[in-house]
């Protein structure tokens, strides 16, 4: 099991859980879906008519640039990966329910 990160993390200073909220807060405002609580480390789906592997640190199967967060918008939603593109700035894709398959972080260890 894997647990939670955001790649690329530290080149400004930002912790894991604020760039976290930062996405889900600007996924929320940009879609105008709530994001699930759940952590997605892994999406398995068809993306322009190829099956495809999105994983949060590797490059995006379709875009080629990292993935920093992937997202579950919701029962009626659609799911979102959100990349960080060559000019800095993000990038995201929608990925249409169904998929094949979604993996999770591993839970944070009791203290």
């Amino acid at each position: 099991m894997t647990p939670f990160f955001i790649p690329e993390l530290g080149l400004d200073g930002t912790s894991d859980e604020a760039a976290y909220a930062a996405i889900r807060r600007t996924a929320r405002d940009r879609t105008g879906y709530q994001p699930e609580t759940a952590r997605i480390f892994k999406l398995l789906c068809r993306r322009g008519g190829v099956d495809c592997e999105a994983e949060i640190g590797k490059p995006d199967p379709v875009c080629g640039h990292m993935v920093l967060a992937i997202l579950d918008l919701g029962r009626h939603g659609p799911y979102l990966v959100e990349c960080r593109s060559s000019n800095g700035r993000p990038a995201r894709h929608m990925v249409e329910k169904p998929v094949y398959a979604v993996t999770e972080f591993s839970a944070p260890q009791a203290a």
